[in-house]
């Protein structure tokens, strides 16, 4: 068989397998495993962050290689370029040529994370950062509380749309100089 025609199959195959976190992983692991809405609110902007400056990075770095292929091509235009020296050029340049699949693989995971993310965060309220302080006290007493009880965990993870439901609500009482319920004093 083939090597080139097996990458060819594999690059096709593993395009939409995320080889980052699946949209499942975002909601039930990076979000829902947060003891509090702020602070899934706060892991949440943490992986889009992280995924925007990936897409930028891979961005930049594909206008990069573009330079460096133009560079390569009048190199290898250049009548006094060596025989040897053209053939290395063509040869740099297919090599950056066809690293470009998994870019796009990469690139294309990044940006389904992030709409995943994106469509999670918009659920949530914007935090100020006082809201978020008086949310820390219950996430850490959860935090100890649930340490080395993953099954009451588990219930607080099936239970995040509620829990966020709540938190909204409470947000609103609080912006109306109501006491929010979650503080302890």
């Amino acid at each position: 068989m083939n090597t080139e025609n097996i990458l060819k199959e594999l690059e096709t195959a593993f395009y939409d397998i995320p080889f980052g976190n699946s949209d499942y992983q975002n909601k039930a692991f990076v979000m829902a495993a947060e003891m509090t809405p702020a602070r899934a609110y706060r892991h949440i902007g943490l992986r889009m962050f992280n995924r925007l400056a990936a897409i930028k990075e891979l961005n930049y770095n594909r206008q990069l290689e573009d330079i460096d292929i133009e560079e390569k091509e009048a190199e290898i235009n250049n009548p006094s370029t060596s025989s040897f020296d053209v053939r290395r050029r063509k040869i740099e340049i297919d090599k950056l040529l066809d690293a470009r699949t998994q870019t796009d693989k990469l690139l294309n995971d990044a940006i389904q994370e992030l709409n995943c993310l994106y469509n999670e965060f918009k659920k949530f309220p914007n935090y100020t950062r006082l809201q978020f302080e008086r949310e820390e006290e219950l996430h850490f007493n959860l935090k100890l509380e649930y340490k080395d009880n993953s099954k009451a965990a588990m219930a607080i993870v099936k239970n995040f749309d509620t829990l966020l439901l709540d938190t909204k609500q409470q947000l609103l009482l609080q912006d109306e100089g109501e006491k929010c319920p979650v503080t302890s004093g």
